[in-house]
């Protein structure tokens, strides 16, 4: 059954006005839902294919938290609160000064490039999906 509304020419304005609103706050909601699960997915995802290392710390260390702006910005942060200055290193491997190589194993090179080129798809995908 459809919602059909009979309104004058002067109240068009403020019928649209309201449509509008209650639209962008469901819009709103939806990236909100979105952002927060597949950022979840991600940090579960990064801790899962990271290094352990010597202490564990570094694939224990990833987080992710949200981050305020304005009334219409959702935006989240994944980031690694424990070992923040190795991301960069395993991600864009080192020659050492003693002639060898950081990190020594390589296929742990280029993951959290990987995971966020992923995720960055799945977070459109799902977006689309709601809307």
């Amino acid at each position: 059954m459809s919602d059909n509304v009979t309104i004058r020419p002067e109240q068009l304005a403020d019928v649209l006005n309201k449509a509008l609103a209650k639209y962008g706050d469901k819009v709103l909601d939806d990236v909100e839902a979105v952002t927060k699960s597949v950022t979840r997915q991600a940090t579960s995802e990064l801790k899962s294919r990271s290094p352990v290392g010597a202490k564990g710390s570094y694939a224990r260390g990833w987080s992710h938290k949200a981050q305020r702006g304005g009334a219409y910005k959702v935006s989240e942060t994944v980031y690694n609160r424990t070992d923040p200055q190795l991301t960069h290193l395993l991600e864009k491997p080192h020659d050492t000064g003693g002639g060898g190589h950081y990190p020594k194993n390589k296929d742990h090179t280029g993951i959290i490039a990987d995971i966020e080129e992923e995720y960055t798809n799945k977070f459109m995908e799902e977006v689309l999906a709601k809307l």
